[in-house]
């Protein structure tokens, strides 16, 4: 039927189910509603809101990192940069050369180099050695030698690439290349000499004849000229007679006959232990003042007396008490020098 009752206790206009209450809230049955809000349940915590954020450090702390963010670069193994540090680098020596006229000196920077600073020391290096390396005999071969090294050297460094970021510190500054810098002007000065020694070489330099060819040495004859000198003017020195006068005589100078000096054999003076004298007086009193003593060798029958000792300095025969072999003695006083005096201990020969 219907328009029958509504389902219920019959009566349309009763409560409706549920407590009674027309504004409690419906029974629950899934829906999302069913809370009584008509706008629906709040959403659980942090559903479409943004999480808080973490505790972050204190104000004006740096967070753990290598600048800006950027971890720190991992440790590098092999040469690193003499100038800046950088790397990668590699060990090689820039040269160079001064002519200082009779002599010439070598130069040498010894790396490692990274590309920038590298790039910078072999051109200031050669730059210098073009301007300051022609001055001198040897330094005509040895600069063009400095010259073609760096270059290799400078081929090496070419092949590096730029130094890895944050491992190097402040670099040197390569400038302008090196052949657009003034210092390549100073090639035209061994180019020059050579040029001219090479058209001296070839005669181009040289002599020419009369069609303006050149003529080289081995076709040059010399013109023979004869010339007759201008007679030389005759002169005759004045004759001045020369003085005359006499030597006084000289005077007659009678020298002393030469004395020969006695042999060194018979100077007493000389002395030694292990000689043999003998007294030419002849006399057999036990002390003789004023004896004349030569020396003769031992093995001569007329040796009188052997020397045992000699002491020097000094003129008392008592230090002949100290040799027991001596039983007689011979002493020399010298007047004016008491150092030349001694003794000489002596032993007779049977």
């Amino acid at each position: 039927m219907p328009y029958g009752p509504p389902p219920g206790d019959g009566n349309p206009y009763g409560p409706p189910p549920g407590s009674g209450n027309p504004y409690a809230p419906p029974p629950s049955d899934g829906n999302p509603y069913a809370s009584g809000n008509p706008y629906g349940a709040p959403p659980p915590p942090g559903y479409g809101y943004p999480a808080a954020p973490p505790p972050g450090p204190p104000y004006g702390a740096q967070p753990p990192g290598y600048g800006y963010g950027y971890p720190p670069p991992a440790p590098v193994d092999g040469p690193h940069c003499r100038f800046c540090g950088g790397f990668p680098a590699v060990d090689v020596n820039v040269r160079g050369h001064q002519g200082l006229v009779l002599w010439y000196r070598m130069l040498r920077m010894p790396g490692p180099f990274c590309l920038t600073c590298g790039t910078a020391t072999v051109r200031d290096m050669s730059a210098r050695t073009l301007v300051q390396g022609w001055w001198g005999w040897a330094s005509l071969i040895l600069t063009p030698i400095t010259l073609l090294m760096n270059l290799g050297a400078n081929g090496k460094i070419k092949r590096l690439p730029p130094p890895m970021p944050g491992t190097h510190g402040p670099q040197l500054d390569p400038g302008v290349p090196l052949s657009r810098r003034p210092h390549t002007a100073m090639l035209l000065l061994p180019l020059s000499l050579a040029v001219t020694v090479l058209l001296a070489a070839t005669g181009v330099l040289g002599p020419k004849d009369d069609n303006n060819t050149p003529v080289s040495s081995s076709s040059v004859s010399p013109t023979p000229h004869t010339f007759s000198p201008a007679p030389l003017p005759t002169y005759t020195p004045p004759v001045f007679p020369s003085p005359t006068f006499t030597l006084p005589p000289l005077p007659s100078i009678t020298l002393p006959p030469v004395t020969t000096p006695t042999d060194s054999a018979d100077r007493v003076d000389e002395a030694k232990a292990g000689d043999c004298l003998r007294n030419e007086n002849g006399t057999s009193e036990t002390t003789d003042t004023h004896p004349k003593v030569t020396v003769l060798p031992c093995t001569d029958a007329k040796a009188q007396y052997k020397v045992v000792f000699k002491y020097l300095t000094t003129s008392d025969e008592k230090v002949c008490e100290k040799q027991p072999k001596s039983d007689s003695w011979y002493i020399s006083k010298h007047p004016s020098f008491p150092v030349l005096d001694y003794v000489l201990c002596l032993k007779q020969l049977k």
